[in-house]
């Protein structure tokens, strides 16, 4: 294998794969640490989304709360029997999440989430009424909720992976390949094994994985790539977060 036949540097490698996409070899994306769910928990950390609150102000002392269990069939019709002391006080402030509506008697009542509790060993649904708090802005509908909080979990993890940081899976360590044109005029890509390897429990940057029929490879400098199946990923790093100032406020990452 003659050396001017190789990949010399990553950009060459990114010019070669983004050239041939009809080739059977094309960019590859295949590490996404976060994920697209509520809270996501990966070897590179945890990222969570809390809920977004409206703040409300209690009206009065001690109102009644509306407690719905989980398993009740009848969820849209309250009445006492579905009420506890709340042991709020007058201009305490709570956050609710969404709204619903309910029948009480003849009455339709609107009623705020506020959270899950355990009730007579059941887990149920805590609500306060409308009138009985003053609430800071509108309070969402639970089909709305829902939908803005998962606009802001898939906000929350549109992050630019900068580059990841692998290791060998196995103790023998990992195959290092070498990715070379069998001459100046082919345009086929041919990755070639070689008998050097990189050692069990050395961790390697890369900002590039690339594909080559469906073997992903990952590139780690100096002409060197190693298949993806052979490494474990260690770590993976962002670019920092793009977002409005109100979707920052409720992102957890440890």
């Amino acid at each position: 294998m003659k050396t001017k036949k190789l990949f010399t540097s990553l950009a060459a490698a990114v010019m070669l794969s983004a050239g041939l996409a009809g080739t059977g070899m094309a960019m590859g994306q295949p590490v996404h640490a976060a994920g697209t769910t509520q809270s996501s928990n990966t070897k590179t950390g945890t990222v969570s989304v809390k809920h977004r609150t409206v703040s409300a102000t209690v009206n009065s002392d001690n109102p009644k709360l509306v407690v719905v269990a989980k398993d009740q069939t009848n969820t849209d019709q309250i009445d006492s029997k579905d009420q506890i002391d709340s042991n709020f006080t007058k201009g305490q402030t709570i956050n609710v999440l969404w709204s619903t509506e309910a029948k009480q008697g003849d009455k339709t009542v609107t009623l705020y989430y506020i959270e899950n509790r355990t009730i007579n060993g059941k887990d149920s649904l805590v609500f306060i009424p409308s009138t009985d708090v003053t609430t800071s802005g509108n309070v969402p509908t639970k089909s709305a909720f829902d939908e803005q909080a998962n606009n802001d979990i898939q906000d929350a993890h549109k992050r630019s992976l900068q580059y990841i940081t692998v290791t060998p899976r196995s103790k023998k360590g990992a195959k290092i390949y070498y990715a070379y044109k069998k001459s100046k005029k082919s345009k086929k890509i041919t990755f070639a094994a070689s008998k050097k390897t990189i050692k069990y429990g050395k961790k390697y940057k890369s900002s590039l994985i690339v594909k080559n029929g469906k073997t992903r490879y990952v590139y780690i400098g100096k002409k060197r790539y190693v298949k993806l199946s052979a490494l474990k990923i260690v770590s993976a790093k962002y670019a920092p977060l793009n977002l409005p100032d109100d979707l920052k406020n409720l992102i957890v990452e440890n």
